[in-house]
Parts: C-alpha cells; sequence; structure tokens
C-alpha cells in the first residue's frame, strides 16, 4: 500500500486511465454505494439510507478520500480553527489538507459543513492526479475561471460528465461515481499478453491469453530502437475481449519498436511507411450544450485538425471552438448560433494524419440546426399497480446517458431506485425500486438530466405514488417461431398462468414488413405439452388447415392478454421465420398391448372428442375384436393418448390391424379430423400381442 503522499500521486500517474462515470460498470449508482461502504470508504447513515441525491460537505468528501486513497495517519498540530480535535472528521481534513488535495477556504478556516460544487470535486480529484493546466475537452457550460482546466481534465477522463453548469452543488451519487471508478481502476490484475502485432504504422494489436474487458492507455509504453517515444492516444478491446489495439503517433517503418506492458517488454519491427489518407467516417454527430463531432479514420495532427480555415459552413454559420479530442481522431467543434431545422453544409480539407498524408476535401457533411434553450421537466409521475414501476414522464426526449443514472432518482422513507430504464419514445423512464412499503406512500425527486440539447433541467420534487407491495412478477416475451404453417410456439422467460393462457392474444401481425388483416382468423391456444412457460397457438381462416407462414418469409407479431408482461421499447414484440413444415392432421401412431384385454392408443398431437367409436380392429386377415369401451369417458378432454377395454381377448403371437371411422376425433382445436385413409385406402396401423 502506499506509505507516502509521493507515492500515492505517482501511483495516480500510473493508473491515469479515464473515470468510467458513463456505464464502465453494469452496476447502478446504488450497487457502487454498497461497494464502497462495504470495504469502509462510505459509512452510510444512520437510518441505513444511501442519500445519493443530497449534497455533500466538505467533510465528508475530506472523509471518503482519506479512506479511498489509504492516506498515512501522523500527528498533526491543528491546521484550522474550526476544526477541533474533537471533531469526528479532525484526522481526516488534517490528512487530506497535508496531501495537498484540500486546502482552507480561507486563512486557518476548512468549513467543514459547507458544501463541495461540482467544478471543486473536479479541482479536488485532478489534484490527486498531480496534474494541471487544461485538459482536451471543451467546457462549454457555466464555470468559474480558477477551475476551468481543471473541469477539462476531469471532462477528459469522464470523472464528472458533461453538464450547462458546474457550480452547482455535487451529489454524493457523483462521488460515488467517481469514488468507484478509482477504485475500480486500482485493484487491476496484470494483462496476460499472448503476442504482440502491428497493424500499421499507427496501430498495434495486443493478444491477450484471458479474457479482459478494461484497456487502459497509460498501461503501455512505446518506443523505437533510437529511444524516441510513441505516444499511446487510444487503447480499443477487441469484441471477444481476447485483445487490444493500441493507436499511436507514425511509427517509422522497419524500425524495431519496444512495447512495454505492465513493466514487461515486447518487441516488434514495423512495417513501411504510411501512404494513407485520413477520412472521415461518419456526419457531424450532435453532442450536449451545442457541441458537434466528426471522427476521422485515424489520429489526426493537432494543428491542421484544429485550423478553422479547414472547417467552412454556410448559410452564415461560423465555426466558433476546434478541439481534437485525446485519441486525435475526433474534431469537436462549436459554432454560432444556429437556426432551428435549417440544414447546415460542412466543408472540410486539408487535415493530415500523423504522417502528413492530406485528406481529400469533403463537402457533402450536413447536419440540422437547434437553437433549443428550454429545459426539461417532469410532467407525470405514476406507479403500475401490477408491476410496480414507477414511470416518469419528460416534456421532451431526454439525454439517453443521464436517463438511466439512478442517482439522478431519489425518493424518501429509505426506497431506492434499483434500476432506470429509458423507453423508446426517449421521454418516459421506467424505475425499478426496492421493495415497497404496504399502506404507504412516497415521494419522488428528479435531477440534474439534460435534455438531447444538453440543457439540464431544474431539480423538480413533491411527486407523490401510492405504495405497491405484491406487484406481479415481471414476464418477459422470449420468442415466437413457426412450428408449421399455421401454428407458433409463443414461449416466455417465467411460467405463466391458466388465465394468462386464456387470455394471451396475438396481434399485429405483419408478413414480410406488410399489416396482415387478421379479421377472419380464429386462434386456438393450447399449453406446449410438457412446459409452463411456453404455448402454442393455431390458427385458421376460411380454411381449416391453412398455409400462413410459408418458408422465405419473415413475420413480425404482437404478444398481449399475459399479467406482468413487460412492454416496454416494444419487448412483447418478436419478429420470426416462416416455414416449409405442413400442419400434419392428426394420426395415430402407435397401439401398444397392455394385456389380453387393453390396448394403448398413441396419438401424434393433442386430440379430443376421443370415444370407442372411433376404432375398428380385427385379426389380421380375419374376424372382429370387439371393442367395450374407452378408459377416458370423456370426449371433452384434450389427450395425446387413450386405453381401449376390449370385449374379445387378444391371442398372443397373432398380428391385429387398427382402422378409424372419420368425423369423430379431431385435433385440440376441433378443426381438423383424425386420419382415416391414406388416398383411396383407409389408413390401417398394424400391431401385434406378444
Amino acid at each position: 500500500m502506499r506509505k507516502t503522499i509521493a507515492g500515492l500521486l505517482a501511483m495516480f500517474m500510473l493508473f491515469s486511465m479515464p473515470f468510467k462515470v458513463m456505464g464502465a460498470s453494469n452496476l447502478s449508482t446504488e450497487q457502487k454505494y454498497e461497494v464502497l461502504r462495504q470495504k469502509n470508504i462510505f459509512t452510510g447513515f444512520a437510518d441505513g439510507s444511501s442519500r445519493l441525491y443530497e449534497t455533500m460537505s466538505r467533510e465528508q468528501l475530506a472523509a471518503v478520500l482519506f479512506r479511498l486513497l489509504e492516506l498515512p495517519v501522523q500527528a498533526y498540530s491543528p491546521s484550522f480553527d474550526d476544526v477541533l480535535k474533537t471533531r469526528w472528521s479532525y484526522r481526516e481534513i488534517e490528512t487530506v489538507n497535508r496531501a495537498g488535495l484540500m486546502k482552507g477556504t480561507k486563512a486557518r478556516t476548512f468549513a467543514p459543513l459547507q458544501n463541495v460544487t461540482v467544478e471543486q470535486m473536479a479541482v479536488i480529484f485532478i489534484r490527486s492526479y498531480g496534474l494541471s493546466g487544461g485538459g482536451n475537452t471543451p467546457v462549454t457550460g457555466k464555470v468559474s475561471k480558477w477551475a476551468r482546466g481543471a473541469v477539462s481534465l476531469a471532462l477528459d477522463r469522464q470523472l464528472i460528465p458533461q453538464l450547462s453548469d458546474y457550480t452547482v452543488d455535487a451529489t454524493r451519487g457523483l462521488l460515488v461515481e467517481a469514488a468507484y471508478a478509482v477504485y475500480e481502476d486500482t485493484h487491476i490484475e496484470p494483462l496476460r499478453i499472448r503476442s504482440v502485432d502491428q497493424l500499421s504504422n499507427q496501430s498495434v494489436r495486443v493478444n491477450l491469453q484471458q479474457w479482459t474487458d478494461t484497456a487502459d492507455k497509460s498501461r503501455f509504453a512505446l518506443k523505437d530502437a533510437y529511444g524516441n517515444i510513441r505516444t499511446i492516444h487510444q487503447a480499443t478491446i477487441s469484441q471477444d475481449g481476447m485483445s487490444i489495439v493500441l493507436w499511436t503517433d507514425r511509427q517509422l517503418g522497419g524500425v524495431v519498436h519496444t512495447l512495454t506492458i505492465d513493466g514487461i517488454s515486447w518487441t516488434y519491427t514495423s512495417t513501411p511507411d504510411d501512404a494513407t489518407k485520413p477520412y472521415i467516417v461518419s456526419q457531424p454527430v450532435r453532442l450536449p450544450n451545442k457541441v458537434f463531432e466528426i471522427t476521422f479514420s485515424e489520429p489526426v495532427e493537432q494543428n491542421s485538425a484544429t485550423n478553422s480555415n479547414n472547417f467552412l459552413l454556410n448559410n452564415g454559420l461560423k465555426i466558433r471552438t476546434l478541439q481534437l479530442s485525446s485519441d486525435a481522431r475526433k474534431v469537436i467543434f462549436t459554432t454560432s448560433d444556429q437556426t432551428d431545422g435549417r440544414t447546415y453544409q460542412l466543408t472540410v480539407r486539408n487535415v493530415k494524419d500523423l504522417a502528413g498524408n492530406v485528406m481529400d476535401t469533403r463537402n457533402d457533411l450536413y447536419f440540422v440546426g437547434s437553437n433549443d434553450n428550454t429545459k426539461p421537466k417532469v410532467t407525470e409521475v405514476k406507479v403500475d399497480t401490477n408491476t410496480a414501476l414507477v414511470s416518469v414522464k419528460f416534456s421532451e426526449k431526454i439525454d439517453p446517458h443521464h436517463a438511466v443514472q439512478t442517482y439522478h432518482y431519489s425518493i424518501d422513507k429509505g426506497l431506492a431506485v434499483a434500476q432506470a430504464t429509458l423507453n423508446s419514445d426517449g421521454q418516459t423512464v421506467i424505475l425499478k425500486t426496492t421493495q415497497q412499503q404496504d399502506g404507504s406512500f412516497y415521494t419522488l425527486t428528479v435531477s440534474g438530466i439534460p435534455d438531447v440539447a444538453g440543457n439540464v433541467m431544474d431539480s423538480s420534487s413533491s411527486w407523490k405514488f401510492g405504495a405497491v407491495s405484491n406487484p406481479i412478477v415481471p414476464v418477459n416475451l422470449q420468442e415466437i417461431k413457426a412450428i408449421n404453417q399455421n401454428t407458433v410456439e409463443v414461449t416466455f422467460d417465467r411460467a405463466i398462468t391458466g388465465s394468462d393462457v386464456n387470455n394471451l392474444k396475438l396481434t399485429a401481425l405483419k408478413d414480410n414488413g406488410s399489416q396482415v388483416s387478421m379479421t377472419d382468423w380464429s386462434a386456438f391456444v393450447q399449453w406446449k405439452p410438457g412446459s409452463d412457460r411456453a404455448v402454442t397457438i393455431q390458427f385458421r381462416n376460411k380454411s381449416s388447415n391453412p398455409d400462413l407462414f410459408v418458408t422465405g418469409h419473415w413475420y413480425g407479431a404482437r404478444v398481449s392478454g399475459v399479467s406482468g408482461l413487460v412492454t416496454t421499447n416494444d419487448s412483447n414484440y418478436k419478429e420470426f421465420g416462416g416455414t416449409v413444415t405442413d400442419n400434419w392432421i392428426p394420426y395415430v401412431t402407435q397401439a401398444v398391448v397392455l394385456d389380453s384385454k387393453r390396448i394403448k392408443v398413441i396419438f401424434s398431437e393433442p386430440v379430443k372428442n376421443v370415444n370407442e367409436t372411433a376404432f375398428r380392429i380385427r385379426v389380421k386377415d380375419g374376424d372382429t375384436v370387439n371393442i367395450d369401451y374407452d378408459e377416458l369417458n370423456d370426449t371433452n378432454k384434450i389427450v395425446t393418448e387413450v386405453v381401449l377395454r376390449l370385449k374379445d381377448e387378444l391371442e398372443i403371437n397373432k398380428n391385429y390391424e387398427m382402422s378409424f371411422q372419420p368425423n369423430i376425433i379431431t385435433d385440440a382445436a376441433g378443426w381438423n379430423g383424425l386420419k382415416t385413409s391414406d388416398g383411396s385406402t383407409p389408413y390401417i396401423l398394424s400391431f401385434r400381442r406378444n
């Protein structure tokens, strides 16, 4: 562990990977808080709540930093008149002050109860990195002059989200996200390397022996045989997690290079020099706070990429700022005031890659103007009495990244938000909470969420909803598939009830994308044999056995009628392909002799209207064997087999034949009769008593 402040700062420089505030972990903010609480980095409150939505004081931040960074404790004389030795936070405040991380607000004054703003938190964390100056990310929101550089550096590392105002008080939720990222990043195991390959003069692939989901460029160092250090701009993980691609400064061709990974060196000889021109890979992308970015095929040179003469706009629009991203592949720009709905053309020229290759001019880049300065508002909050899910409706589409961060939502009385999901409409968020208490009601507060233009909402509180203590467990539609040309199988992720089966409907059918009229269709729904979470739906129209789901076609349909079925983001709609399989009419597959007077008859599928009069038995080329009755004795019951009781005995080692009478037994739907003939000849099933 770190024993000195110098060692602490050295460690931070080693692990200065970007903070993964925006989704690096699959954990929610509440879950991250629980991890940090178990590690004694956060201590929580007496009532057991996390209070992620509340502001934090300077002494709370000092205590978290002290425990997070494991700062060494020494005997200090008091530095501040308002922090006595008897104060609970005395040791923590003195230690972070002596470490140079937090200072007093004025001479001998620490102001322990004063709130911490977002920009102040950024300055303190950047100070812990041992960094100074400015970053690469433009700061377009409100920020104090003294904090602008630190805020830009914090944005580079995604330590804080992009906001329209950085002078507002920071919440404990923001501190949890940042602290968890530090904790996660400083507990990294060395990568196990299999080999190193150069892909181009600006990219190297590191092949791994085992899977990873993190790629911190600061863990890699590259230099050539002449001692020239090559900057690593970006590290990206392959889709299978078994390799990492490093994007670097231009490497000299035909020269031995040494790549150091977690202290272990690998060598390779670079390929011949790069002669490929850079190019723009997509149209301009709008970011929050009226920022746009364009992405190049490879890292580009700083001066040409930030020269305003190389970026031209029409319709009187002007480029205001230009910045190059830390990976040197994205140019971020802002403009003068745009006109809502007007299309602007962007021309980009003369931008060079790191090898000096100049791009071909692009004048086919466009974006639509927006001058939106309206903040989003919460317009409705309601709870689903079946599922206990809370829906939050906004006045407009909101930033999808912020919408799912649980620290933006707080509920009183100790109720926590476990998950937030944005609906496909872009302006409704569904909240899943911890267990609600019967007979209670709750108040929801929503804050800090921007719209897609980057305008941050004002805090919205006093949204009340009643508790739902016994919600139905949600059920998700997993699959629809055609099992024959008029029957589909519908599968869910949990068991459903008999009432669900009775109420289940399949609607909104599409065939190759075109709507299908189902007005003359009838449906028969039944359990899939052997399963409590799947059903089959057989359809007919004017024909009792039509070809509805044919090969070469794709279909889509919506399922409804199941209690607790999740429908957000069209999750109850699935697509499936047609099939070559016909829906064969039911037939008898086997006759099994049980004893001298009993025969079990097995059908190809579930059937009903089973009666002994549907069967005829005789000795092969001989006399009739009379049937007494069927043991089922219920023509309404749907079965796959029946036992026939005989009047006459079956003799050992004799062959028998069974035939079938029409217009009696049908399939479970009652639409297709039992097979009684093969063409013009009767359908005969042979069997033997051994």
